[in-house]
């Protein structure tokens, strides 16, 4: 891994520069649509969701035009992408096309575009030993949570300083630049031999390939890393939908949006120092398997304390062990996954992993909206809680006893 470690740097640096461009959006889109399109909630919510949907039909595809074609050519054409749909958003946000069909035709493509996620976990599983994989994917997994550390505050300054539209142009110029140094620095790490035998087979890919989906769940290998995958992302993505209605009531914390930025910030924060110090403690001290359950686990009492946490060290706690437990899971479920698929389908198998992860992105947060209205504010957490709970079983069942 020490001879790659340039490749892994460009890695992560252009997976953090994309991420952070994603992340200044973050902030702008719910204040832009109320102010300036006049756009209900529930429209906010659909605009915001259009992304992962996008992402969900096309990662599959990209992730399989990468075992084809290579990672390099992959990661330079989502990036360029993302860049052209940050321009397409700057009319919108500038105010030179106040067209609620124009922002969502735009995050439509910026998510059908956003594939650089499943090739950049497959290069790395191209240049790393199985026993170090972990450690490759965290990087990736640090440069989200780093992304989502500095990129609302960023693009919440930079608006309220210059306006809507001048966080867009900034987002645009970072895709530029990560878009620039893919090109220049990053070198292709699958080799020509496997691009050339996956080209010249019969297999024709589809945008969206149901059956490809349906096939690598039912993969007696490595189906279950998927499952445990999208089931996580699912029960923690709840929390973007509901945390802020929770954290903001009157009657609770009463956080004000910055407070509750400052929240989203540490548990990035967690995340990151999860990702970059303890995933190598963890996996070596008692194994990746083990890593992967105790995720899942700590993940039950990090989700599911949310609602009953009283107090601002409370809930810090709380989320400390979620962000512990989520990263944990997510990053090691990745790893096992890659490590259990041949090097000719990593694009495939991990490009379907982000798919169905952009699609549990999608329903998480619907379903946590429609717990928190008809049942109760503590029970988006709870019902994650228990899903999480019952990964912990499935993955104890699926793993330990195999």
């Amino acid at each position: 891994m020490k001879k790659n470690r340039a490749t892994l740097f460009i890695i992560f640096l252009t997976v953090f520069i994309d991420l952070l461009g994603f992340g200044i959006m973050i902030p702008l889109l719910p204040a832009f649509s109320i102010e300036k399109l006049y756009l209900s909630e529930s429209m906010i919510g659909f605009i915001a969701g259009v992304y992962s949907l996008a992402q969900f039909v096309f990662s599959g595809f990209w992730g399989s035009l990468s075992d084809r074609y290579g990672r390099r050519p992959v990661l330079i054409a989502s990036l360029a992408g993302s860049m052209l749909a940050y321009i397409l958003l700057s009319l919108v946000f500038s105010g030179l096309i106040l067209s609620t069909a124009l922002l969502i035709i735009a995050r439509a493509f910026a998510g059908s575009f956003a594939a650089n996620i499943s090739a950049a976990q497959a290069a790395i599983s191209d240049i790393t030993k199985p026993e170090e994989r972990s450690k490759g994917i965290a990087l990736i997994s640090a440069a989200f949570a780093l992304g989502f550390v500095f990129g609302p505050a960023i693009g919440g300054i930079l608006s309220e300083n210059f306006g809507f539209g001048f966080p867009i142009y900034a987002s645009a110029m970072l895709s530029l630049i990560a878009t620039v140094l893919c090109y220049f620095l990053f070198k292709e790490t699958l080799p020509e031999e496997i691009r050339l035998t996956n080209r010249r087979s019969n297999v024709k890919r589809k945008i969206l390939d149901v059956k490809l989906i349906s096939d690598t769940l039912k993969n007696k290998n490595f189906g279950k890393y998927i499952l445990i995958y999208t089931a996580g992302v699912f029960s923690f993505s709840n929390i973007f939908g509901t945390f802020q209605l929770f954290a903001g009531r009157k009657e609770g914390l009463a956080y004000n949006q910055s407070e509750i930025g400052l929240i989203f910030s540490f548990m990035g924060i967690c995340n990151a120092l999860v990702q970059i110090f303890l995933i190598r403690y963890f996996t070596k001290q008692i194994g990746e398997q083990n890593s992967l359950i105790l995720g899942c686990f700590l993940s039950v009492f990090g989700l599911g304390l949310i609602g009953f946490s009283p107090t601002t060290m409370i809930l810090m706690i709380v989320i400390a062990v979620l962000a512990v437990g989520n990263g944990l899971s997510n990053t090691v479920s990745v790893s096992l996954l890659s490590q259990h698929v041949s090097k000719d389908k990593q694009g495939t198998v991990l490009g379907v992993n982000q798919s169905l992860g952009s699609l549990a992105r999608f329903f998480g947060p619907v379903w946590g909206g429609m717990v928190y209205q008809w049942v109760g504010y503590k029970y988006p957490f709870v019902t994650g809680g228990l899903i999480m709970l019952a990964v912990t079983v499935y993955a104890y069942q699926k793993i330990r006893r195999d």
